[in-house]
């Protein structure tokens, strides 16, 4: 599988072949399929079925990040730091 064929609302547990960080992506996906709104929600207030949380919730925007921050060529020094930021954070000028 290549990564521009991925499903993005279902992305797969394993890493299309082009992903450089396939440990990064597994760990986003599995959080990703974990956090999804619980079958009973009453609209409009949703909760997550893994944490109660109103859906989405903040693990929800970490694994989305997760998988983004897979598809991009590991860095080191300040760069790690400001994409660290960035994934935990919410810094969206990444």
């Amino acid at each position: 599988m290549k990564l521009s064929t991925v499903d993005w609302e279902n992305p797969p547990l394993d890493p299309p072949e082009d992903v450089p960080q396939p440990l990064l992506w597994r760990l986003a996906a599995r959080l990703l399929h974990d956090h999804v709104p619980d079958a009973g929600f009453h609209p409009p207030v949703h909760s997550c079925l893994a944490c109660g949380q109103v859906w989405p919730c903040p693990a929800r925007g970490y694994a989305e990040r997760g998988l983004l921050a897979s598809c991009r060529v590991p860095v080191d020094g300040q760069a790690a730091a400001v994409a660290a930021d960035w994934i935990l954070g919410g810094d969206e000028s990444w």
